[in-house]
């Protein structure tokens, strides 16, 4: 009895021992190896701990471009009342036409050279030289309206082609009033002051203009020949679209 249990505590106290010796090996295993940190170095001499996604750069849409681009659209205003518009925006040049046919005698026309002096994606100004010409049919037009001080009658006859006579005008009415009657009042009444009246002007100006997205504005002043005094106010604003 007394060998059986010496046996039993000698067995017990190898077991004990081989546990820790395995426990022990273990331990130093994980302690070594497992624990360390996986890294990769980078080409910028970084150091980056574990695996990251590649990193993706969103490219930046091109945004709209200030020059080098066409326009075309309608407006209001001179030359011709209600004006179709064309140009061409080229680094610092602009070309611009603009103009409208509407009747025989109601119409207009305008080339512009110009010098973009201030440009964005969103607005454009510019300085031009301008030129054109028009005509207008107004019915019954006051004197006053317009800067002019006297219209053409609709009549081209002599002493009968302004409306407020002049007076040489009286002078040879009154000679074909004593001469033919019933002419004098045919003349008179084809000249009266409720018919058409027939006005053009050709003009040189300097404009400012102002390309806001898509809205155009021209302001600016011109001389020129015809029925309009000078200076005249030349005028423009409408809506462009463009090729940017």
């Amino acid at each position: 009895m007394r060998n059986f249990l010496f046996s039993i505590s000698i067995a017990l106290i190898l077991a004990t021992d081989v546990r820790f010796s395995l426990f022990a090996q273990t331990y130093d295993k994980v302690e070594k190896g497992s624990e360390q940190p996986e890294w990769s170095p980078d080409p910028d001499r970084k150091t980056r701990f574990g695996q990251e996604e590649p990193t993706i750069v969103e490219t930046k849409k091109a945004g709209p471009k200030i020059t080098n681009f066409l326009v075309y659209g309608a407006t209001i205003g001179s030359p011709g009342s209600m004006n179709l518009n064309l140009g061409y925006y080229y680094k610092d040049v602009v070309f611009r036409a603009s103009g409208g046919h509407w009747r025989p005698h109601w119409w207009g026309g305008q080339v512009d050279l110009g010098y973009s002096f201030w440009k964005t994606p969103v607005i454009t100004h510019s300085v031009s030289i301008v030129a054109g010409s028009y005509a207008v049919d107004p019915y019954a037009p006051q004197v006053g309206h317009g800067g002019q001080n006297r219209y053409p009658s609709a009549l081209n006859v002599p002493g009968y082609n302004h409306w407020n006579p002049t007076f040489d005008d009286l002078i040879i009415r009154s000679y074909v009033s004593n001469l033919n009657p019933t002419l004098e009042s045919f003349l008179e009444y084809k000249s009266r002051e409720n018919q058409k009246v027939f006005l053009s002007q050709r003009y040189i100006g300097l404009t400012y203009d102002i390309l806001l997205g898509n809205f155009f504005l021209q302001v600016g002043v011109g001389v020129g020949k015809g029925n309009f005094s000078n200076p005249q106010l030349l005028l423009q604003m409408g809506y462009f679209f463009d090729t940017r």
